[in-house]
């Protein structure tokens, strides 16, 4: 059976070659088994304290896109959980986390709010 760069050419499958594309497929399966164990064995490292700059790279692979303006005014106005050290900014990745999740809840609540207002102004136009 030809191979093209360790890809198994597409043919049919014959009676004859079968034990052989068998084991093809369970040796590709080993390999796609042997580095999700190593992915899952070694996890991306994530420091326990976070710069400014690592914050923002943190914020932004959990979708959550801020400048870096945009977060030293948050510092300043202390609506994100930081700390300080001499005049270095650091930020825990767990606090980020949790406040991150409090922005997305927040904003549900605003909007179940804003329909209830909603639901009630409108049953008012209807009795006056």
């Amino acid at each position: 059976m030809k191979q093209r760069e360790g890809i198994m050419e597409t043919k049919r499958t014959t009676y004859n070659d079968l034990p052989e594309r068998i084991d093809y497929l369970i040796s590709e399966i080993r390999e796609v088994k042997e580095l999700l164990t190593q992915r899952i064995e070694k996890p991306e490292e994530i420091p326990k304290y976070l710069s400014l700059e690592q914050a923002l790279l943190y914020l932004e692979k959990k979708g959550f896109l801020v400048s870096k303006s945009k977060l030293y005014k948050m510092t300043s106005e202390s609506k994100i959980p930081f700390h300080k050290s001499g005049n270095r900014n650091y930020f825990f990745p767990d606090e980020l986390d949790k406040w991150m999740n409090e922005q997305i809840i927040g904003k549900d609540e605003i909007n179940k709010l804003f329909s209830i207002q909603t639901i009630i102004n409108k049953n008012q136009k209807k009795k006056k």
